[in-house]
């Protein structure tokens, strides 16, 4: 059976009120099942993942990089990147599934401003030991009777677990300070258009005029945040998405081409090329060996 497109798991099928927050404590029993099911096959999410491990074994596969959990880390992955778990291992911790429009807007920028895949941060006990407390708490109050003001209780809750885990990646960056900074908001802020467009805008001019900013003022920020100017995370952006159809649908170089916006495939094979160092059918062969 063709592969068309990726499977997409989408939060109003799959939780009603926009978020779902559990406790997982993985037996050999679970883990077989889990494995199996459907919900593990390779697909994205419309929602953000949100995990604290407490005791693990595990490694999920993110946009073609495997990310090993750890016992005492955190992880998130965001809405639209393709994963899938490889293996896991008497894992005990929590999982928040969350829309995307509940999360703070301060923590959501840090998490959409991020221009690679994210990696797990290992929690000092301090850390941990503020978001077990929350954890426990978030989870008494969704088991108990509902009242009027129980939707507003979760949700600060959950905000308060999110605020805690974007602290840690704002903190693992250089430093805190340096992330104030007027280049990293900027930066930040091109990051969340392209991760929105990039199908339909292709020039770096084109995010300049919708962020108000000169071309010369936009690339000049993103230079200093990230050592590349916004031309080359436009093409990674593009890139990463071409090796996800390749890779995981049986979608032709031409329909690729399509759903990314070229209708001249032949020039959009040529940019692949240039990038990545291999064509189109030749990184599909090599990487479906």
């Amino acid at each position: 059976m063709k592969r068309q497109s990726i499977p997409v798991h989408r939060m109003d099928f799959q939780f009603s009120h926009g978020i779902e927050f559990s406790y997982m404590e993985m037996t050999d029993e679970f883990v077989e099942i889990m494995m199996k099911s459907d919900k593990n096959i390779v697909h994205r999410d419309d929602y953000y993942v949100f995990l604290l491990l407490e005791t693990a074994s595990a490694i999920f596969s993110v946009d073609f990089k495997e990310i090993e959990l750890s016992e005492k880390s955190i992880y998130y992955i965001r809405p639209g990147q393709v994963h899938f778990v490889s293996s896991i291992k008497d894992a005990k911790g929590w999982f928040l599934a969350i829309d995307a429009m509940l999360i703070e807007n301060s923590y959501k920028e840090l998490f959409e401003g991020q221009f690679s895949t994210q990696i797990p941060i290992v929690l000092e006990s301090a850390a941990i030991g503020k978001m077990r407390e929350i954890a426990h708490l978030l989870h008494a109050v969704i088991q108990a009777k509902p009242t009027t003001f129980t939707n507003n209780i979760v949700l600060n809750l959950t905000n308060a677990f999110i605020g805690i885990i974007a602290e840690q990646y704002a903190q693992q960056q250089e430093n805190l300070q340096y992330n104030k900074t007027r280049a990293v908001l900027i930066s930040q802020q091109f990051k969340k258009l392209l991760s929105e467009n990039f199908k339909t805008i292709k020039s770096p001019s084109g995010y300049a005029k919708m962020l108000n900013y000169s071309l010369s003022h936009l690339n000049e920020s993103v230079k200093n945040v990230t050592n590349f100017p916004v031309s080359y995370w436009i093409h990674q952006q593009i890139v990463l998405e071409a090796k996800r159809l390749l890779f995981y649908t049986n979608l032709d170089i031409k329909e690729i081409a399509f759903k990314l916006g070229y209708e001249d495939y032949a020039y959009f094979s040529r940019l692949f090329s240039k990038i990545v160092g291999l064509s189109p059918s030749m990184f599909r062969n090599k990487f479906r060996e």
